[in-house]
């Protein structure tokens, strides 16, 4: 009797232990930090399409912000600007197809034309193949793009994730966590010149809203002669950094979270 109650005692000890150290929920993320090839939409869907390969079994697979083309932002369109969107199309048919493949929600923004519209928007593809879609609403350059009104907000294997673009991260009330979130995504063409902006903001978006914040940038150079320095990673809810890629360089990082 006297072993089996020290028995009991020891299972109750070991068992009790690991729940108490048990993580919940996880979600392994991608995070593709790419050199892009400027105005080049072919090129950049052949890239993305090799380093998707590279994302092993993630669940969220992160492009950077207009990942098939880099920003083409000349104030009231330009012949460069529709010569992409009339790729649109073709870049969300890649998107899809990239999920569908890899079982993942893959997402990244590129440039959409409704009339004489232009918008930044992102699609999130979705691996039953079908696509949810956010309009950037921060424009960093008046007359860029058109702002988008509304806010994309989605449920995923247990997490609750809102996506935003670039310029978006520097206004906190649009990120406000109202809805609960569990985790935010910011996608960028975000120079180096405002690294140490990208960094902080990143930091302070996850601890203020208590979630997980993800941020992708593209690395390298741009046809103008600016430098990226990418700076993608994610941030844990306590601000800190849970990983981060290197500077400028091509990368894809598979990263897990685990939900709090």
């Amino acid at each position: 009797m006297m072993r089996l109650t020290i028995f009991m005692c020891v299972l109750f000890f070991v068992v009790s232990g690991y729940a108490g150290t048990e993580r919940g929920q996880s979600l392994r993320v991608a995070l593709i930090q790419a050199h892009l090839q400027w105005g080049d939409v072919d090129g950049n869907l052949k890239a993305f399409g090799e380093r998707v390969e590279r994302c092993g079994e993630a669940d969220v697979i992160v492009f950077p912000e207009l990942f098939a083309s880099g920003c083409e932002m000349k104030k009231g369109g330009g012949d460069k600007k529709a010569e992409i969107a009339a790729r649109y199309g073709d870049i969300r048919e890649k998107l899809k197809e990239w999920a569908v493949n890899k079982k993942a929600v893959v997402m990244g923004s590129t440039i959409f034309a409704e009339g004489d519209r232009y918008y930044n928007r992102l699609i999130a593809a979705f691996p039953d193949g079908k696509c949810l879609y956010y309009d950037k609403h921060n424009c960093f350059k008046k007359g860029a793009f058109s702002p988008g009104e509304g806010q994309l907000i989605f449920d995923y294997k247990g997490f609750k994730i809102a996506t935003y673009i670039c310029y978006d991260l520097r206004f906190a009330e649009w990120s406000r966590n109202t809805t609960g979130y569990d985790v935010a995504v910011y996608v960028a063409n975000w120079p180096a010149s405002r690294r140490e902006d990208w960094q902080k903001l990143l930091r302070e978006r996850a601890k203020e809203n208590k979630a997980h914040v993800i941020g992708v940038n593209c690395a390298g150079t741009d046809s103008n002669g600016l430098y990226y320095a990418g700076d993608s990673g994610i941030v844990g809810t306590d601000g800190e950094w849970i990983d981060r890629c290197d500077e400028g360089k091509d990368e894809v990082k598979v990263v897990r979270i685990y939900k709090n």
